[in-house]
C-alpha cells in the first residue's frame, strides 16, 4: 500500500472524469456555435420549403385529401392549403434582416417526340399540389434571397430533391 505522500500522478478514474467534462463543455460550445453560424438566409429559406413539402405529403397522405403548397409573398412564408390554410411555415431568424424573399413554382410538361421524351418545358404556377397518395407533379421552385437565388427540381413520387443553384 502506497501513503498519499509519495503517490505521483493520476489515476485513471481522475484523466477519465476530466476528459468527460471537457467533451462536455466542447460539445455545448459547438452546438452553440452551430446554431450562430447557420443563419445563412438561403438555407433558412431552403429549410422551411423542405419542411413544408414533406409536411404537405404527409398530411395529404394522412387526410386522403390533395392539398396545395404555395408562397405568400405579404408574409415571406411558405402555406399548406386545404379548403383553408392548413399551416404556414415562415423563414426563421431573418426578422432584423431587411432581404426581399420570393419563391416561384413550375410545372413540367413533358411532350413526346415518337418513342422519346423531349427536354421537358417548365411553366409557371401559383402553387404545387400533393395528392392523396403524397405524390405530386414534376415541378422545381426558384428560391430568391435578395440577390442570390437557387433552384430545386423536386422528384415527383419521392419528393427528392436535385439542387441546381444559379
Amino acid at each position: 500500500m502506497t501513503n498519499a505522500s509519495t503517490r505521483r500522478g493520476f489515476t485513471l478514474l481522475e484523466i477519465l472524469l476530466v476528459l468527460v467534462i471537457a467533451g462536455t463543455v466542447w460539445m455545448v460550445f459547438a452546438v452553440n456555435m452551430e446554431g450562430i453560424l447557420d443563419k445563412d438566409p438561403m438555407r433558412e429559406m431552403e429549410r422551411s420549403f423542405t419542411v413544408a413539402q414533406v409536411d404537405g405529403r404527409m398530411i395529404a397522405f394522412e387526410n386522403k385529401q390533395s392539398l396545395e403548397l404555395a408562397w405568400d409573398e405579404n408574409a415571406s412564408r411558405f402555406v399548406l392549403v386545404g379548403d383553408s390554410v392548413i399551416s404556414s411555415y415562415p423563414i426563421e431568424g431573418l426578422e432584423e434582416q431587411d432581404l426581399k424573399l420570393k419563391a416561384t413554382f413550375y410545372f413540367q410538361v413533358p411532350t413526346f417526340k415518337g418513342e422519346l421524351f423531349e427536354k421537358p418545358e417548365w411553366y409557371e404556377v401559383e402553387s404545387v399540389v400533393f395528392y392523396s397518395d403524397a405524390s405530386s407533379a414534376a415541378y422545381k421552385v426558384r428560391l430568391e434571397v435578395g440577390a442570390q437565388n437557387r433552384e430545386l427540381i423536386i422528384e415527383p413520387f419521392t419528393g427528392f430533391v436535385s439542387e441546381r443553384s444559379s
